[in-house]
Order: C-alpha cells, then sequence, then structure tokens
C-alpha cells in the first residue's frame, strides 16, 4: 500500500470523511459539518483541527528520517504499509471521532476518556463495513506484535487510566509510551466491539 501523490491520499481520504457523515446520519448522530484534510507532515503526524475544521495528516515520501526509523523499529518489514494503514486509513475516523465527541461534550471528557472515545467511533465506523475485513485484521496482528516490543511503563501506585491523564502531555512526547497507550486502547475496542456504544459521547 502506498500514495503516488498527495493528492491522492486527499482523494481517498475525502471518501472517508464523507463515508463517516453518513455513517454518524444513519446512527441518529448529525455532525454539525462535513470536515475538511490538509495533507501537512509535521511532528505530531496527525490531529484534529478545531481551528480549521478539519484533519491534518501526514503523506509518508515527507517524513523526517527519525519519523521513519521509529515505525522500522515498529514494523521492520511492511513499515510503509503499517504507517499508511495507521495514520492515513484508521486514525483518520479517529480524528473524526474526536470532532464528534467535541461537538457534543466539549472539554466534559479527560484525555483517558476522549482517546477511548474516539477508538470507538473509528471502529464502530470501520467494521460496519465488510470491505474493511482485511485491514483491520492486518491492524490487529500489527499492533499485537508491536505492543510485544515497546518499553513497558512503570505506572508506580497510579492505575493505567490516572497515569494517562497526569501525564498526557509527557506521553505526547514520547512515541514509544504513547504508542503503547493507543495500540492498546484499539486492540482493546476491536476485542469488545459489543460494548461499543457511541450514543452516550452525543446526548
Amino acid at each position: 500500500m502506498s500514495y503516488d501523490s498527495k493528492d491522492e491520499l486527499k482523494s481517498d481520504v475525502e471518501i472517508i470523511i464523507n463515508d463517516f457523515d453518513i455513517f454518524m446520519k444513519e446512527m441518529g448522530i448529525k455532525p454539525p459539518y462535513k470536515p475538511g484534510v490538509k495533507i501537512q507532515t509535521a511532528p505530531f503526524l496527525i490531529k484534529w483541527d478545531e481551528t480549521n475544521k478539519g484533519i491534518i495528516l501526514p503523506y509518508w515520501d515527507e517524513l523526517m528520517d527519525a519519523q521513519k526509523d521509529l515505525f522500522k523499529t515498529w514494523k521492520g518489514e511492511d513499515t510503509e504499509e503499517f504507517f499508511i494503514s495507521l495514520f492515513n486509513w484508521f486514525f483518520v475516523p479517529h480524528e473524526l471521532g474526536h470532532f464528534i465527541e467535541l461537538s457534543f461534550n466539549k472539554d466534559t471528557l479527560t484525555p483517558y476518556e476522549s482517546e477511548m472515545a474516539a477508538n470507538e467511533f473509528a471502529v464502530a465506523f470501520l467494521i460496519s463495513n465488510e470491505d474493511n475485513k482485511d485491514k483491520i485484521k492486518y491492524i490487529r496482528e500489527s499492533l499485537t506484535d508491536v505492543l510485544k516490543i515497546l518499553p513497558n511503563i512503570d505506572f508506580t501506585d497510579m492505575t493505567e487510566e490516572e497515569y494517562f491523564n497526569t501525564n498526557y502531555q509527557q506521553l505526547g512526547n514520547n512515541p514509544n509510551a504513547y504508542g503503547y497507550y493507543q495500540f492498546k486502547f484499539i486492540l482493546n475496542i476491536l476485542n469488545n466491539q459489543e460494548q461499543i456504544n457511541l450514543q452516550k459521547y452525543c446526548e
């Protein structure tokens, strides 16, 4: 899996955004608007840009060497496919989940709750389309393998949730530590799909 141009990537992401908008409306959740997308490679890799009402996401060919090296460490044999599967595909509806939760909840969720919610939106959306089955299987297997090589975090006297909320800013500057959390979030939700409840974030 690869992209020959940023325009090709943008076109695919716009399709995901449109399909997500339809999915939300079918769930009885009406987004306030349809977000845009900007391809801009930066250290944060991907994020929801509330100011400009859209997603900012990266293009593999423009990543810094250090960023590519990190993904090679995580997934050496098919690094680019792994990166694209996450940051040009899975995390698109993840960031759209942040858009929805912010639209309804503003800042009422803790960082831990917010990330869990975003992943619930992503998984619910992606599993609704049978065509995504192979991609989801690839992500599940890849993240399971990556978690085996990520360093363990010393939570001391805190729960994982308390540690995440207390150290959220620092975790964002530590790709291995943040990856440990984010990848566990994704796998946990994939393994407990029957517990997904998007409506609770939109009341």
